[in-house]
């Protein structure tokens, strides 16, 4: 099923965010500062307030239905790579990887990832330390856990930090060809959010939105 990421201009403190949208499969790159990009995903996975579904300010289009960001049809739909947010230090990797789908409460999602979870982990070299607790981790292991994420949940389009941002070089390059082959495989749209159009993620976009 495909699916395409719409908003209306938004207006965030001083910075105007025009009306754009994001294809199934489209990978776009948002440049905007760090504050903005904090109240956007606000905007995305909080549920606005309005009885009109034209008033909605952003939303996802499937070929069945629409959904008002916030609501939970939305955010099943839509996968989240947040900068240093990957990982809960209580919690094993392997717990981490499933948080996603324990608080859904839907048993038969939460069974599949489950049955995918060691080859997926296995796929981002994470499957020996899956039963150990999170405790602290290298940004590497935080990006690799959010990539994790998705790769089990298959949304229709994904919303990006820079989360490889702090990488040593090694691991840099590494995460970079896990993250590219990740998004080939799920085919998924993306909307990157960064502070500069110099990112360094190695990422094709096929459009850049620039937000003074």
């Amino acid at each position: 099923m495909t699916s395409t990421l719409f908003w209306r201009q938004l207006q965030l403190g001083c910075a105007t965010i025009p009306a754009s949208q994001v294809n199934f499969g489209e990978h776009v790159r948002l440049v905007i500062d760090i504050q903005c990009q904090h109240v956007f995903m606000q905007h995305l996975f909080t549920q606005a307030h309005c009885s009109n579904e034209r008033e909605w300010q952003i939303w996802l289009e499937t070929d069945a239905a629409s959904y008002q960001a916030g609501t939970s049809e939305f955010i099943t739909r839509l996968g989240s790579m947040i900068r240093h947010q990957g990982l809960l230090a209580h919690l094993s990797l392997r717990e981490n990887l499933l948080l996603p789908f324990l608080y859904r409460g839907d048993q038969g999602q939460l069974e599949q990832a489950m049955d995918e979870l060691e080859e997926v982990a296995s796929w981002l070299g994470l499957l020996a330390m899956l039963d150990q607790q999170a405790g602290e981790r290298t940004t590497y292991t935080h990006a690799l856990v959010s990539l994790g994420r998705c790769l089990l949940s298959r949304p229709s389009i994904i919303v990006a930090q820079e989360v490889h941002v702090g990488m040593p070089p090694e691991q840099l390059e590494q995460f970079k060809a896990l993250s590219m082959a990740a998004l080939e495989r799920l085919g998924a749209g993306l909307l990157y959010l960064t502070e500069s159009s110099n990112e360094g993620s190695g990422l094709n976009f096929s459009r850049t939105l620039t937000v003074e």
